[in-house]
């Protein structure tokens, strides 16, 4: 059996008397959590996550793919401002020009061509006229017009959601050029950020209520339509927006194809075959252009913006940004669950979960972008890892708490034991056979003191079912100080044993603590072993103390000069050893104190190791505990009416393997 930490939602507050309150343990259980949850899911729904919220959606869905080669750009660059002059009323008539190339080859058309500026008002009537007749050469021509709007806009999680104030006009092209084309609005808004990431599906005329769809939607419907394929219109929000996956970042949709090459008849017919074509501005100095989700680093031409929106529509890469509602009750419950499980469980296995439910969170919000949601990123992981941080400090609040009410219990112990003297002599086992259950072996312990209470110390004990613990030692100093101190050291080895296998490992840290709190310099030496009983092998190692005696079967007791490490409380940092003992059935194992080889009879000689050996070896064949009794009594019969010096310990093991059976 291995003891573990409890979790912190399993532990009881200690109250004044030493009990646990069940009202404590009722707010770690239940309140702590959901006030952390409610706490994390105001600060993510407050709107501090907003513009880093976009921007980590941008990171992740806005991932560049392949311009479609359906769509051509023809831009007035800046080589077409140097070679036609400045921009202003005579482009009517190179736009007039480039649109008769465009049709001068009846099987070279272009399927749609979509020009994204604003022709408004008349000028030249002979000019306007060309340009008009030019477009209806053509067998479709988008031409642009604009919306303008109030003033009030309703802006939500940092793009305009509601218009408060309707269309306050519709500006069209001159009429001659409105009669032979199709209108589509190029009203663009970004974001509070200034950021462009939606567009506008529709514009309503104020005076004839009729719908007028973007540019890029007329030309994408016109473009499906000629291949007999349908138009799909986008899910948009209560402002007519709709969210735009873009394809290609500035530059992508750019073949480096011009006004100026157009007129110049630089560019075959067969380039704009079946195609969409887009003619706009191209140039800085003509300021239409947009910082996008794409590349919210580099300016996009509203004629390559143009270009992403038609390939999303007749890509029907269509995608709906999911409900805030839906939003917040998803991660509200995830992160309720989520605080129930970080204030119940360790911290380290919080920690675990915590990083699951990061990743989790992320792949999630993927999965609804590709479902065809947009989600909050950013909402549930920061809720998730506030969740955790309050968990943290919860725990470190409780571990300190728990701290204190044990260094409290410890004084409290230690005060106690000084008037306790008297039960020392019950504090080793002493019900023998002590395992009456386990035929692999046989085992017997004893104690005489030399005072009232004594320094040395035996334990024996089960770790686990195939792991048997064997301690002996003796403590420096004689009388209550030392039996206080051995009831110490036997306390701390058994704690440490019981979730540690290494006898090294259990001396070094028991050494540890003893030297952290040994104001009296007081010292231990203890063998301590370890036995597999499935295999026989012990495992042991020594602090100082005396060498262990083995019988093999049909052999004699012999000394096992082991290597012997630092005494307990001696010195910090000491490392112990650990050496392995092949035990067969049959072998029997003589630990003990210094008590017996140095017992001192009246002419001051002691009994010595030579003559306890010999003693073992008159009773190879007895059992532990007869074993046990031939030692003392030789030892008593040495030392005669002589004072005995010091404390009288001694541990026998026989190891019989496992049962044959019947």
């Amino acid at each position: 059996m291995r003891y573990n930490t409890p979790p912190l939602g399993g532990i009881y507050a200690l109250n004044t008397h030493g009990g646990y309150t069940m009202k404590h343990s009722f707010l770690r259980k239940y309140i702590f959590p959901l006030l952390a949850a409610c706490l994390a899911l105001l600060i993510v729904n407050s709107g501090i996550l907003k513009t880093p919220d976009r921007w980590v959606q941008d990171s992740l869905f806005q991932q560049p793919a392949v311009p479609s080669g359906d769509i051509i750009i023809i831009g007035i660059d800046e080589a077409s401002l140097a070679a036609l002059g400045p921009y202003g009323p005579s482009y009517r008539g190179y736009m007039a020009y480039a649109l008769r190339t465009l049709a001068s080859d009846p099987e070279n058309l272009p399927a749609v061509v979509a020009v994204d500026i604003l022709y408004e008002g008349e000028t030249d009537p002979s000019v306007d006229n060309q340009f008009a007749q030019a477009a209806a050469s053509l067998p479709h021509v988008v031409t642009a017009c604009m919306a303008n709007f109030g003033d009030k806009i309703t802006w939500v999680d940092g793009h305009a959601v509601g218009l408060e104030s309707s269309v306050l006009s519709l500006v069209n092209p001159y009429d001659a050029l409105k009669n032979v084309t199709t209108q589509g609005h190029i009203n663009a808004m970004a974001d509070k950020d200034g950021i462009l990431r939606h567009a506008l599906l529709y514009v309503k005329d104020p005076y004839t209520g009729e719908k007028i769809l973007s540019m890029a939607s007329q030309t994408a419907r016109i473009f499906l339509e000629s291949k007999d394929s349908s138009f799909t219109l986008p899910y948009i929000n209560s402002a007519g927006h709709y969210y735009v996956p873009f394809t290609g970042k500035p530059g992508a949709f750019n073949d480096n194809l011009s006004l100026l090459k157009l007129i110049q008849g630089e560019i075959p017919s067969a380039v704009w075959k079946d195609k969409i074509v887009l003619i706009g501005p191209y140039a800085a100095a003509l300021n239409d252009y947009y910082f996008t989700a794409a590349d919210k680093s580099k300016p996009m031409y509203g004629i390559e913006y143009q270009a992403n929106v038609i390939q999303s529509l007749f890509d029907r890469n269509l995608k709906s940004e999911a409900s805030e509602a839906f939003q917040f009750v998803l991660v509200a419950i995830l992160c309720v669950c989520a605080a129930f499980l970080f204030f119940r469980l360790p911290i380290r296995f919080g920690g675990i979960i915590c990083i699951f439910l990061l990743i989790i969170s992320f792949f999630g919000a993927y999965l609804f972008w590709r479902a065809g949601l947009v989600v909050h990123v950013l909402w549930l992981p920061v809720a998730i890892l506030l969740v955790y941080l309050a968990a943290l400090i919860a725990h470190y609040i409780h571990a300190s708490r728990e701290r204190r009410a044990l260094a409290l219990e410890k004084e409290r112990v230690s005060t106690e034991l000084a008037l306790a003297t008297r039960i020392q002599s019950n504090f080793l086992p002493k019900i023998f056979p002590p395992f009456p259950d386990r035929h692999e072996f046989d085992l017997y312990a004893s104690m005489t003191p030399a005072r009232e209470v004594g320094g040395d110390l035996y334990d024996f004990f089960l770790i686990d079912d195939d792991h048997l613990c064997l301690v002996i030692g003796d403590v420096s100093g004689k009388g209550v100080p030392a039996s206080l101190f051995m009831m110490l050291a036997s306390a701390l080895i058994h704690h440490v044993a019981m979730r540690e296998l290494s006898p090294a490992k259990i001396l070094s840290e028991v050494n540890a603590e003893i030297c952290n709190r040994n104001p009296e310099e007081m010292f231990v030496t203890v063998w301590l072993g370890i036995l597999e009983i499935s295999t026989g092998i012990l495992t042991a190692a020594s602090a100082g103390h005396e060498y262990p005696t083995l019988c093999n079967p049909n052999g004699a007791f012999e000394l096992v000069k082991d290597k012997h490490g630092f005494v307990l409380g001696g010195m910090p940092g000491i490392r112990y050893r650990d050496y392995t003992l092949s035990l067969e059935p049959g072998s029997k194992l003589f630990v003990y104190t210094d008590g017996v080889p140095e017992a001192t009879d009246a002419n001051q000689q002691m009994f010595g190791t030579d003559r306890m050996i010999q003693a073992l070896n008159t009773a190879t064949d007895k059992d532990p505990g007869t074993i046990l009794k031939t030692v003392k009594n030789s030892v008593s019969a040495f030392v005669g009416n002589a004072e005995q010096f010091d404390d009288l310990t001694m541990l026998c093991l026989e190891f019989k393997g496992k049962p044959t059976e019947i």
